[in-house]
């Protein structure tokens, strides 16, 4: 049997995707050496409300767009083609039948790791990946994460990541806010995520 193809799951609302996004990728891709990266943008996250939310199917080609330039970066659409919230537990029963030879990474934010018992059949998730967050060089949040993990009913030490995070001085509600304001935001995306942007006017209210 073929070696199994180690994937990294990254979700989020990608509204819109920015170059923090990209970079931390990266970082994941070669820190852990995968295979490749799926990015799965929420149709409707169960824990943010769909105030100034761009449509799915820009929050879909901004990141088609984003990550073009990247040949293990892919993108999915499977939380489109799901009915109501997105859970990440669903999510993934469904790539199980889509990649049957693989290991899952599931990759999230510092900030979600320590509600992560707060999440739909949580344990259900930690028995179906390798569960990676990363922290910034902050010797205090490095040990409440691990602290946390530690104690985190479910899971196998040996299936979870800590990395130390490269900084990301850029956040998508900042870049929102910006454009509202009629200020320059071309550094924070991608050129052709800015491009897109400005020419259908996302996010001008």
């Amino acid at each position: 049997m073929a070696d199994k193809q180690k994937i990294g799951i990254f979700g989020g609302a990608f509204n819109p995707v920015h170059n923090g996004h990209i970079n931390l990728a990266l970082h994941y891709l070669n820190e852990l050496k995968l295979d490749k990266i799926l990015f799965i943008p929420t149709a409707c996250p169960p824990h943010k409300s769909s105030d100034n939310f761009a449509p799915k199917e820009d929050r879909f080609n901004m990141l088609e767009l984003a990550i073009s330039p990247f040949d293990k970066f892919e993108i999915s659409d499977i939380e489109f083609k799901l009915s109501g919230k997105s859970y990440t537990y669903l999510t993934l029963l469904q790539l199980e039948k889509i990649y049957t030879n693989a290991e899952f990474y599931l990759i999230i934010g510092a900030d979600q790791i320590l509600h992560f018992d707060k999440w739909y059949k949580y344990k259900e998730i930690l028995s179906l990946v390798t569960l990676c967050t990363s922290a910034r060089e902050d010797e205090n949040e490095k040990a409440e994460i691990l602290s946390f993990a530690s104690r985190l009913d479910g899971l196998d030490m040996n299936k979870f990541k800590l990395l130390t995070s490269p900084v990301l001085k850029v956040s998508s509600s900042e870049i929102r806010q910006k454009i509202k304001n009629g200020e320059d935001f071309s550094s924070l995306v991608p050129k052709k995520v800015y491009d897109y942007i400005i020419k259908r006017r996302i996010y001008n209210v």
